[in-house]
């Protein structure tokens, strides 16, 4: 009823096993790696990718000289809504080019120019040729 296994052969499946296992942990790691990745991406996105929803807007402030605009959005986040932001778009109206320009915590309290190439956004000096994220402080 008992067989008996070689010695030399059990050593052979071990190892077997052992590779097995290697290969399957670090295909793991390697899953968990681009998973990472993939959700930080997702739920941490860059300022120029976050997309604004127009239903959302909460003001716009047009430039001294009349040229330009900063509308700024509300930005629900992706967890039940909770995680609030706000996104402000720079608008040129004479080229039509729109780009975020800054990303800001739960409350947008001012927003004014300061001239033709400065905001002011709580208290925030930001140039129109620059950005600001607060999560980059």
């Amino acid at each position: 009823m008992y067989r008996i296994i070689n010695i030399n052969d059990f050593r052979k499946a071990m190892i077997k096993m052992t590779k097995l296992t290697k290969i399957v942990l670090l295909l793991f790691s390697i899953i968990m790696l681009f998973s990472i990745l993939f959700l930080n991406r997702v739920l941490n996105p860059t300022l120029s990718s976050i997309q604004v929803n127009e239903k959302n807007q909460e003001g716009i402030y047009i430039s001294p000289d009349g040229e330009k605009s900063i509308t700024v959005y509300f930005n629900g986040g992706l967890l039940f809504h909770n995680d609030v932001t706000y996104v402000g778009v720079l608008e040129d109206f004479n080229t039509g080019l729109r780009k975020n320009i800054f990303h800001e915590m739960p409350s947008v309290k001012e927003v004014r120019w300061i001239n033709n190439g400065t905001i002011d956004v709580n208290g925030i000096e930001i140039a129109i040729d620059d950005t600001y994220d607060f999560r980059n402080e």
